[in-house]
């Protein structure tokens, strides 16, 4: 049996609704007896009293509060069943007060905590931040900067955006004859009720060029709200979860990977317990085919580089080395100048490299840290003559630099990735700066610097796989929250960073080990390309006892053979002829695996 409300003699039922914090067996628990009321019939008040006591009376209470219990009634069951409407409930409480302003005896039986529990939970939350996860979808004009804009606009609307899914491009689903989708979803927390934030998202796609057409039919900017807190939503605007989430593949797998695969977070729980599936989200993406269908036509995980959406999984990427430097390991000195550095990337390219890493500082251990003023000087007068030969025209340019400056100044000149080995520990604005130049990120471990990363203190590990996907998690985390979105970063475990040749080895070896460790934390942080860089590395050197880091490539090419099948999608090496055949060969040893 339902609470009641005592207004003279009158039950009326109450629909209280629980807020996060109070079990729903409180309300289960019958309401302490209504205070008796005697009235002496020599009381002053007893003409008053007799008033309040009339069929007339009660009957005009009731009037008053009819409306009220209905809308109390419908938001209570929404929200048991399903959600909240902010500004209904916050009317039925307004209207509850003013309707028992002539019954005060009995309104003292309210208890008044749940009194406040109605009126947190009718806000979506009051002063609690709520989970949320929004799904974006765009098939008209420069999808990506659409993408960027709509994260930009909701960051300015009041949600804070703390984690992103990989970027999917996928068929169009319903109406088919319309241009492809890219798709994604974004984690995060809002002050906003739910229907507050569905006006913002609604105000956002206008802003942006949404207007009324064919259902499901093109369109510049799509955004739904996938989930919102432990909320089960159903009202006449909004449903949460999205009605056709568990049908819907595009929308499912950036669900998914905003989720973590062992995790003791309550929200994900909750959120799992909502899906239509035993096992949650996951069991639902399965039932879809879920890994299974990445890669093929209908979806593919995609990474925005330059003009281009690149499909990694296709086959193995080779990043060819250009130093500009006088003191690196393997070819110090040798490009300094610029039509040296020049006919070496004409080299490179036609060996086959799809991507120049140009780097003019040193990282090896010891090596003296430039200033940015001097990297520069060294960089810009190389980058600028390569941006301008025929020979790069479909390549890939990256910087590997740690310096916000040098960054922003390489990308302003051409460059389409920025490859920091210190994962924006050296400098942190970086990270910032990446972030607005929305280009891609390569994120690698090291602990310390190039001066420090070989100390006795950093070559400390327990399980090295675990503590580097551990660590290197943690940058993408910081980059995430700097505002670079997932789908723009790149991992890079840092072979001869901080390790030594065991270390190395077994990294190499638990390319896969690190993924699953990562994907404990956030499977979408486990999908993203990882670039392997062991080229003329020392360890090698030491194995193989070869002095001259030249006569280590054979070495580099059997490496990058087991990091290949172990799961990386890049390898940078110097030796690029190599390294390209070294790629085929692997790429297709694991299709035959399959």
């Amino acid at each position: 049996m339902r609470p009641q409300l005592r207004l003279r003699g009158l039950a009326i039922p109450i629909f209280p609704v629980p807020s996060a914090s109070t079990p729903r067996e409180f309300f289960r628990r019958p309401p302490p007896p209504p205070a008796p009321s005697p009235i002496h019939p020599a009381s002053a008040r007893r003409a008053g009293a007799a008033h309040r006591n009339s069929p007339l009376h009660i009957c005009l209470t009731m009037l008053r509060a009819k409306e009220t219990v209905r809308k109390m009634y419908s938001v209570a069951k929404n929200y048991c069943g399903g959600g909240l409407a902010a500004s209904d409930a916050l009317s039925a409480v307004s209207d509850l007060g003013r309707s028992l302003k002539p019954s005060r005896k009995a309104s003292r039986h309210v208890v008044p905590c749940r009194a406040r529990s109605f009126m947190q939970c009718s806000l979506g939350g009051g002063s609690a931040d709520q989970e949320i996860v929004i799904a974006l979808g765009s098939n008209v004009g420069d999808r990506i900067s659409t993408f960027d804009r709509a994260l930009r606009m909701m960051k300015n609307s009041g949600v804070n955006i703390t984690r992103h899914a990989c970027l999917y491009e996928t068929s169009p689903a319903y109406v088919t004859d319309q241009p492809r989708f890219l798709n994604s979803a974004v984690r995060g927390t809002t002050k906003l009720g739910p229907h507050e934030l569905l006006k913002k998202l609604k105000e956002i796609e206008k802003d942006i060029g949404r207007t009324d057409g064919i259902r499901y039919g093109p369109r510049p900017i799509d955004l739904d709200i996938l989930l919102y807190g432990k909320s089960h939503i159903s009202t006449e605007n909004l449903t949460v979860p999205h009605e056709r989430i568990h049908e819907r593949p595009f929308v499912l797998a950036p669900l998914v990977d905003l989720l973590g695969s062992s995790t003791d977070d309550n929200v994900e729980k909750s959120w799992h317990s909502l899906a239509k599936c035993t096992g949650g989200f996951f069991e639902s993406w399965d039932k879809l085919g879920g890994e299974s269908i990445i890669g093929t036509e209908g979806i593919k995980r995609v990474l925005p580089v330059g003009n281009r959406l690149l499909d990694w999984s296709e086959r193995t990427l080779v990043m060819g080395v250009l130093n500009l430097t006088p003191d690196s390991f393997s070819d110090g000195g040798k490009f300094q100048e610029v039509e040296a550095a020049i006919a070496q990337t004409k080299l490179l390219i036609s060996e086959g490299a799809d991507i120049i890493d140009i780097g003019a500082q040193s990282t090896r251990p010891f090596a003296r840290r430039l200033s940015a003023d001097e990297e520069l000087e060294r960089l810009v007068p190389v980058l600028d003559a390569i941006t301008g030969i025929p020979e790069m025209e479909g390549k890939l340019l990256s910087v590997d630099t740690f310096y916000a400056e040098v960054a922003a100044e390489a990308v302003k000149r051409g460059v389409h990735i920025v490859n920091d080995v210190s994962g924006g520990q050296i400098d942190p604005r970086i990270l910032e700066v990446v972030a607005e130049l929305g280009v891609p990120y390569v994120t690698m471990h090291m602990r310390g610097d190039p001066s420090t990363m070989q100390s006795e203190q950093n070559l400390l590990y327990g399980d090295v796989c675990k503590e580097v996907a551990s660590e290197l998690y943690k940058r993408v985390r910081q980059a995430e929250l700097s505002g670079i979105p997932l789908w723009r970063i790149v991992l890079d475990p840092g072979i001869g960073f901080s390790k030594n040749s065991k270390h190395n080895l077994e990294v190499i070896m638990g390319l896969e080990s690190i993924r699953t460790e990562i994907g404990k934390m956030s499977l979408g942080a486990s999908h993203v390309p990882i670039l392997l860089g062991p080229s003329r590395k020392r360890f090698l050197g030491e194995i193989c006892n070869r002095v001259n880091p030249t006569e280590r490539d054979a070495a580099t090419m059997v490496v990058a053979t087991a990091g290949i099948l172990n799961g990386a999608n890049i390898v940078r090496v110097h030796n690029v002829k190599y390294g390209v055949d070294t790629a085929k060969v692997s790429d297709a040893l694991s299709k035959g695996r399959r």
